[in-house]
C-alpha cells in the first residue's frame, strides 16, 4: 500500500491526512490538526510560517510512530494571495502578512488603474480584484519601498513555501501563479508587461509547475528526525486548496456550480478555458486553474468568517451546532446583510457590525447578543449571496446546471445547506466534508503513477462519498425574500 501526506493549511487551522487509493477508493485519516491564527509581530500581524512548519514536522512523526518508516509522498494546500519572497540567495525575506490585516482601503487600485488600468490586467490575468490580492500587496510594498524587494530571488504562494522549506526547489504550482493577478492566463505566462508598468522584478518569475509534478525528496535530515525512510517524493497538489476541493466534487458531468465552504466561501463551476467578458469583469469573478489544465470560474464570499467571529464575541459559550439550533428557532427573519462588506472584513465586534448594518438598511433594533436572531440573519444572508453570484457565474459562462455540491467543513451546517437548496432553486448535495485533503491525496497518487486522469479521480470520489440531498423548500418565500435582499441590502462591496 502506498501512502500520501496531505496537508492542508487553511486561515484558521491545519490539518493533515494520511491516505491511499485501494479498491476504486480513496481513504484518509486525519492524524494531526492545528491552529494556524497570525501572531502579532511589532506592528504587524504575520503568519508564522515556521511553526506551520514545524507541525508539518511533527505529523511526520505521528505518521511514523503509527505506519512505520514508509511513507510514498508529501503534499501541501493553502489559501490563496498571500506569500513570501527570497533573497537572492534563497532564503525567506519576510514573514507574509496576515490578509486580514493588511489595507482594504482602495489604495492599491489607485495605483494600478493610474499606471495600466484596471480593466487591462483584468482582461490579460482574468483574476478578481480584491484589496488584498497579491498584486495589491506587491504594489504596496514596491509603494513604500519595503528592502525585500530590493533584490528578490522569486516569490512563493502559501503551499509552495511548504514544499521548498521541506526540500522542493523553488517554485510556483500553476493553480496558485494563475490566482496572484501577475500571471498571463490568456497566454499562460508571467506577464511581464504588468510586471513592467507596476515596478515588480522580473525576478519574482519564480518557474511555475503543475499539480501532480514531482518537485523534490523530502530533506534526508528531515526524514532521519521523524524516523521515515529516505526518498520520500513532494508531488504538488494543487496549492490552492479551492481548486483541490472542486476536484473533489462527487459528478462524471458538468452541469453543476461547486461551493467550497469553509472560512470563505468560494462559488464556481469548471470550465474549459478563462472566461474574461463584460459580465464577468463587472461582477469582479475570477479564473484560475483547476488539476490537469481545466479552468475553475468563481467567486469569493465572506463565508463562515461572520459566524466565527460572531462566536468568539458571544465569548465561545455555545458550539457551532448549537448556534445553528438557536438560529432554526427563528421562523420570521425578514432583514439581512451583504456579507461581502468592508465592514464585516475585520470589525472589533462583528455582532455589533451585523446589527448596525440591519438598523441602517432595514431600520430593525437588534440585540448583538440575540444569538438566534443574529445568527439566522448571517445564515439567510449567505444563502441570499451564493444566489446573487450563482445567477452572475452562470451569465457569465453562458452555462446551465442542475445541481450544486457544497463541499469543506461549513457543508456540516445543515441549515446553510438547505437554504442554499431554496434560495438558489438548485438541489444540494453534500458529503466530502475534506475536500482539499481527499483532492490533495488523489493528485499526489496521480503523480506517483497509480491513477491516470481525472474521469478516474472523480470516478474515486463517486466509489468513496455518500451524498446528501437538500431539496428546495419555499421557494415563493425564498424569492421573495431575494428580492428583498437585491433591492434593501448595499452590494457596495470591495471585492
Amino acid at each position: 500500500m502506498r501512502r500520501h501526506l496531505a496537508v492542508d493549511i487553511g486561515s484558521e487551522s491545519g490539518r493533515v491526512f494520511v491516505g491511499y487509493v485501494e479498491d476504486g477508493k480513496v481513504y484518509t485519516e486525519e492524524i494531526h490538526r492545528f491552529r494556524t491564527q497570525f501572531m502579532q509581530l511589532r506592528d504587524r500581524s504575520v503568519r508564522n510560517i515556521y511553526r506551520y512548519h514545524e507541525e508539518i514536522l511533527y505529523a511526520l512523526k505521528l505518521y511514523a510512530e503509527k505506519y512505520g518508516d514508509e511513507l510514498e509522498s508529501i503534499g501541501v494546500d493553502s489559501w490563496g494571495s498571500d506569500f513570501v519572497l527570497l533573497d537572492r540567495d534563497g532564503n525567506i525575506s519576510r514573514l507574509p502578512a496576515s490578509y486580514r490585516a493588511t489595507s482594504v482601503s482602495m489604495d492599491a487600485a489607485e495605483i494600478i488603474e493610474q499606471k495600466m488600468g484596471l480593466k487591462e490586467v483584468y482582461y490579460r490575468t482574468g483574476n478578481q480584484a480584491m484589496p488584498t490580492d497579491t498584486l495589491s500587496q506587491l504594489v504596496r510594498l514596491i509603494r513604500d519601498r519595503d528592502p525585500s524587494l530590493d533584490a528578490p530571488g522569486g516569490i512563493l504562494f502559501m503551499g509552495d513555501v511548504y514544499h521548498y522549506m521541506l526540500g522542493a526547489k523553488a517554485c510556483c504550482e500553476h493553480s496558485l501563479a494563475s490566482y496572484s493577478r501577475f500571471y498571463n492566463n490568456r497566454e499562460q505566462h508571467w506577464d511581464e508587461e504588468i510586471m513592467e508598468r507596476l515596478g515588480i522584478p522580473r525576478t519574482l518569475q519564480t518557474p511555475v509547475v503543475y499539480a501532480g509534478d514531482t518537485i523534490g525528496t523530502v530533506d534526508e535530515r528531515i526524514l532521519a528526525e521523524a524516523g521515515i525512510r529516505g526518498g520520500v517524493k513532494i508531488v504538488t497538489p494543487c496549492t490552492h486548496d479551492t481548486s483541490c476541493a472542486a476536484l473533489a466534487v462527487p459528478d462524471l458531468g458538468t452541469d453543476w456550480l461547486f461551493i467550497s465552504s469553509g472560512t470563505w466561501s468560494l462559488i464556481g463551476t469548471e470550465t474549459q478555458s478563462p472566461v474574461m467578458n463584460e459580465i464577468s469583469y463587472a461582477y469582479n469573478l475570477s479564473n484560475s486553474t483547476m488539476p490537469l489544465k481545466t479552468n475553475m470560474l468563481k467567486k469569493n464570499i465572506q463565508g463562515m468568517w461572520i459566524i466565527q467571529q460572531c462566536r468568539q464575541a458571544w465569548g465561545d459559550c455555545c458550539s457551532y451546532a448549537e448556534i445553528v439550533q438557536q438560529a432554526e428557532q427563528i421562523t420570521d427573519n425578514a432583514c439581512y446583510i451583504d456579507v461581502d462588506m468592508e465592514e464585516f472584513y475585520a470589525p472589533e465586534n462583528m455582532p455589533k457590525a451585523v446589527c448596525n448594518a440591519v438598523k441602517r438598511d432595514f431600520g430593525v433594533e437588534v440585540n448583538w447578543k440575540d444569538i438566534p436572531r443574529v445568527s439566522r440573519i448571517c445564515f439567510e444572508s449567505l444563502a441570499l449571496k451564493y444566489r446573487y453570484y450563482s445567477d452572475k457565474l452562470l451569465s457569465a459562462a453562458n452555462k446551465k446546471v442542475s445541481k450544486v455540491y457544497i463541499l469543506g467543513g461549513g457543508s456540516y451546517n445543515g441549515l446553510v445547506n438547505q437554504f442554499t437548496a431554496n434560495a438558489t432553486g438548485y438541489p444540494v448535495y453534500t458529503g466530502v466534508y475534506e475536500g482539499s485533503n481527499v483532492a490533495n491525496v488523489l493528485l499526489q497518487s496521480y503523480g506517483c503513477g497509480e491513477i491516470k486522469d481525472k474521469k478516474e479521480m472523480r470516478q474515486i470520489v463517486c466509489n468513496t462519498f455518500a451524498t446528501q440531498k437538500y431539496t428546495p423548500e419555499d421557494t415563493e418565500v425564498w424569492d421573495l425574500k431575494y428580492e428583498i435582499f437585491e433591492r434593501k441590502v448595499s452590494h457596495k462591496a470591495q471585492w
